[in-house]
């Protein structure tokens, strides 16, 4: 019954949307088309930043920088339960999503996905955002400068999530 339902949500939807706009007389290919025009100028204006953030994040993964900082902050971390193997998801999780994947990745294959690592690292990628990625694409679609305040304040929170993450799994698991 339910895979009938979720069958006719899309187009269910379509048919409403497209109702509602020759009820009300609204040309909605046109309507349409100004939506595509607005996003392809958001991307256009949001493209010097991303292309920024994905040539930072190789630099910083090619340069061995975030397996240095790994190995100098690993044991600090884990003085404050985060585990060391965590490292590098710590440092990469604020900056990309797909890199934190890949680290993620070689977690699962190393120690396996029910192990407590396993465990912690999925819930590290559940409740922490890519906060730097999600900062530059919000204050560059409105042209502003990421304020200092802002950027501790959501960095901090990223580590939060990531300090929880790891005590709640330990209680739990």
């Amino acid at each position: 019954m339910m895979n009938v339902v979720e069958s006719f949500i899309i187009p269910g939807l379509i048919f409403i949307i497209i109702c509602a706009s020759l009820k009300d007389k609204i040309k909605t290919f046109d309507v349409f088309s100004e939506g595509v025009k607005e996003g392809m100028s958001t991307v256009i204006n949001l493209f010097p930043t991303l292309l920024a953030l994905f040539l930072s994040i190789n630099m910083l993964r090619a340069s061995g920088i975030i397996n240095y900082l790994s190995d100098i902050f690993g044991g600090i971390l884990e003085l404050v339960s985060i585990p060391k193997e965590l490292t590098s998801l710590v440092f990469l999780k604020p900056i990309s999503a797909s890199s934190c994947m890949a680290i993620a990745t070689d977690i699962f294959n190393q120690y396996g996905v029910d192990s407590i690592l396993g465990l912690i690292t999925s819930t590290i990628l559940g409740a922490t955002e890519t906060t730097l990625y999600t900062l530059a694409i919000y204050t560059g679609a409105i042209k502003k400068k990421i304020s200092k305040k802002l950027l501790i304040i959501a960095i901090f929170g990223n580590f939060l999530g990531i300090l929880l993450s790891s005590i709640i799994c330990k209680i739990i698991f």
